[in-house]
């Protein structure tokens, strides 16, 4: 089934449950069909973004990362929660 992409950013302070609210509409929307990425703040900064710290410039460059593979992924087709 092809679906249109899109991104689902959610945002908010750490330990808030962003990461287990992304997991649950993951796996509903794979339930349905889509093919869908979870983007986890952790696990890209492990991956992708290593070596940035927490200031103002590297938490910019992290987001801008996140961005930038998000959009990839949506106008592939995959539904992309960061």
């Amino acid at each position: 089934m092809n679906h249109q992409g899109l991104i689902l950013w959610l945002t908010g302070l750490s330990g808030a449950g962003k990461t287990t609210i992304a997991s649950s509409v993951a796996q509903e929307l794979r339930s349905r069909g889509f093919r869908v990425e979870l983007l986890d703040g952790g696990v890209v900064r492990t991956h992708l973004s290593q070596g940035l710290g927490f200031s103002k410039k590297d938490r910019d460059t992290n987001v801008r990362r996140i961005g930038f593979v998000a959009n990839l992924l949506s106008r592939n087709g995959v539904v992309a929660l960061a």
